[in-house]
Formats: C-alpha cells, sequence, structure tokens
C-alpha cells in the first residue's frame, strides 16, 4: 500500500487544537441537503458563512481542516452515509462518529487509537502527553504511523500527543484535566452503525469482518466486534 498520500503535509495538521469540530459538524449537517454533498458543504463554508467566520481567510481555514479531518471533497458514499447519521447523534456518539470517519483515511490516528489506547485503557493509572510519547517510542511496531510521529520535532510531538488525548476525551474514552485516565465508553448507536457499514462495506462477505478495525475501535475483541455488529444490523 501507498502511505505517502495519506501523510502529505496539507494533512499534517489533522492532530490539531480544534480537534474534531463537533459544533461545526452539527451546523452544517442540519444546512445541507441533496447531491453532490462536497460541493455544496463547500458553499456552505465559503460563500454562505453559515458557520459564522469573521473573514474570507478564516472561512478558507476551516475548510482545510475539515477536508483534512474527513476528506469532505472526496465525495465517496460512505460520506454520504456518515454525513446523514449527524444530525441524529449528540455528545459522545458524535465524537465517535466523527472519529471513525476521521481514521479512516489517517495512519497516525489508527497507530494511536490502536497500538497506544487499546492496550492501556482500563488500566487504572492517569497519563499525559509525556507518557503518551514514551509509549510510542517503545511500541516495537514498523507501523507508518509510529515512523511519521517519531520524524517529527519534539515540540510537534508533544503538541500531537496531548491532542490525542483531548480527542479521547471528546469521545469519552479518556477524564480528567492534566492527567488523561483512559477507559472503554459506552459505544454510541450511531456509531455503532457507522462501524458496522465499514465493515460490510469493505470486507463483504468475509469471514474476517469481525477483525474489521472499525468494529474492534472500542471493544477490541470478538466478542463485543460481534455484539456491536448485530446492534448495528
Amino acid at each position: 500500500m501507498n502511505y505517502s498520500r495519506k501523510l502529505e503535509p496539507k494533512y499534517k495538521s489533522i492532530l490539531s487544537q480544534s480537534g474534531l469540530l463537533l459544533p461545526e459538524l452539527s451546523t452544517l449537517a442540519s444546512s445541507a441537503e441533496g447531491k453532490e454533498l462536497d460541493t455544496q458543504i463547500k458553499k456552505l463554508v465559503i460563500e454562505k458563512n453559515v458557520l459564522a467566520k469573521p473573514t474570507a481567510q478564516s472561512r478558507q481555514r476551516i475548510w482545510k481542516k475539515l477536508i483534512a479531518r474527513y476528506r469532505i471533497h472526496d465525495g465517496d458514499e460512505p460520506l454520504v452515509f456518515w454525513w446523514r447519521l449527524i444530525p441524529a447523534s449528540a455528545n459522545s456518539d458524535l465524537a465517535q462518529l466523527g472519529a471513525l470517519r476521521w481514521a479512516q483515511h489517517d495512519l497516525l490516528l489508527r497507530f494511536l487509537w490502536n497500538e497506544i489506547y487499546f492496550p492501556r485503557r482500563n488500566m487504572g493509572s492517569a497519563i499525559q502527553s509525556s507518557d503518551l510519547i514514551g509509549f510510542i517510542k517503545a511500541v516495537d511496531t514498523i507501523h507508518p504511523g509510529r515512523r511519521f510521529f517519531l520524524g517529527c520535532s519534539e515540540n510537534v510531538q508533544v503538541r500531537m500527543a496531548q491532542h490525542f488525548l483531548l480527542l479521547l476525551r471528546e469521545c469519552g474514552a479518556a477524564t480528567g484535566r492534566k492527567n488523561k485516565l483512559l477507559a472503554t465508553p459506552p459505544v454510541g448507536k450511531n456509531a455503532v452503525r457507522f462501524a458496522a457499514y465499514l465493515a460490510r462495506r469493505e470486507r463483504p462477505g468475509s469471514s474476517q469482518i469481525l477483525q474489521h478495525w472499525a468494529l474492534s475501535w472500542w471493544g477490541a475483541s470478538v466478542s463485543k466486534a460481534d455484539e456491536i455488529l448485530r446492534e448495528g444490523s
């Protein structure tokens, strides 16, 4: 697989301070309708300014952030399915839904979630960004997400670690302010639906469907994935 496109410079801001942009997603999803979703969303942001940005530059900036996280410009079928779930989602369910869409295209986020968060959730000890960086350096894998992270400067590593912990908190997967306690959150109904949709779409009829990353995202076990798959039917 060619990983270079996944980590292009314009996508390196993916773990940025503004996180999942949940208010923006809710506003746009309640305003958009009809076909050509990607074109329509861009018009809402840039021309109609439904996000109430003060300048043309700030409109362009928020549009680039939405692209970096959610690939709205791709206009694929999963985007349309995901977008229709947003108005009926709230709080941590919407955050989980956003994280799943984000992770479809983001190797760094998938690496951090699968290799760092999963093994340490529910362990009862709080961590901060320096601990997270230590875990990343210690994990034994050639995953391109790890290579990308370690190839960044120390300051960028700290920012990405901090923002990943904040993202976990948004999704209900961590609690606390400076120090974060990792936990397995209740899975939202629409996050379940989207995970099941991705698994069936990407592995139709496969005996490995229960090991699909989106289904194991919250439970990390076959039994939990099976439960999620049945709930998402």
